[in-house]
């Protein structure tokens, strides 16, 4: 049987919104964001430990247990006062062992847990979001491998189809075209997309917030190697009025 986790979890933008500052943090009643509750019961019942960590400063704690009463999330410690910069876990793992022992997901600011299952096969992508093969409009998608570190999917497009005009919040992704060509078009604003022909061996690393469409040229076979955030897609305009 499976040891229980330890959870360590941020406050604000995580679990609760986010206001700007730890003053409106403060003075303001707390929001309890999407699907916490569900998930953080889940962790009491499973028996994981929960620390909550936050930048507030000590002086804060008070005040901070009482808004977590108040809208009801349960934890085993709080621990204050964590400075705004990069946060690192460090584990050993066990001699021989294939499988990590320490785990970093991070969330959308204010976009809750709703993506975040921690009984999932991957640790960092709930199972459902899991597949071999989909069919899309444009032709098909197929995932090579996924684990806690990265995702590589192989994609067919048909000639004179194109996916959506999207961008990621989170995920990075690198292209790399097998054979067959595609139009790549990328940007910051929709209005304003520079286009340019990529074909066999040719590669291109897209950044989160940085708008994007493929479009192929001819019949297109193109690998697709990402950081693991399989639900991360933000639709701006689709040819084929998917959501």
């Amino acid at each position: 049987m499976e040891a229980p986790k330890t959870i360590f979890c941020d406050i604000d933008g995580t679990i609760l919104t986010h206001f700007g500052n730890i003053y409106e943090n403060t003075s303001n009643d707390p929001i309890i964001l999407n699907n916490v509750l569900e998930t953080i019961h889940q962790w009491e019942k499973l028996n994981y430990k929960i620390i909550l960590t936050t930048g507030r400063k000590e002086c804060l704690r008070k005040i901070t247990e009482e808004q977590l009463l108040r809208v009801g999330i349960i934890y085993d410690s709080l621990i204050m006062g964590i400075t705004n910069g990069d946060r690192v876990l460090i584990n050993d793992k066990k001699n021989n062992g294939i499988k990590n022992t320490a785990y970093a997901i991070n969330t959308v600011r204010n976009q809750g847990l709703q993506f975040t299952n921690l009984t999932s096969k991957n640790i960092t992508i709930d199972d459902k979001y899991l597949f071999t093969k989909i069919e899309k409009p444009w032709g098909y998608e197929e995932l090579i491998e996924c684990n806690d570190k990265y995702v590589v999917k192989k994609l067919f497009m048909k000639k004179g189809h194109s996916c959506s005009i999207q961008y990621h919040e989170l995920k990075t992704e690198t292209i790399v075209v097998v054979n067959g060509s595609l139009n790549i078009s990328i940007g910051e604003n929709i209005e304003e997309l520079y286009t340019k022909s990529y074909s066999q061996g040719e590669t291109i690393t897209i950044k989160p917030y940085t708008i994007h469409r493929m479009e192929a040229i001819e019949d297109c076979l193109y690998i697709e190697a990402s950081t693991n955030e399989l639900w991360d897609v933000v639709r701006l305009k689709d040819n084929y009025n998917r959501v």
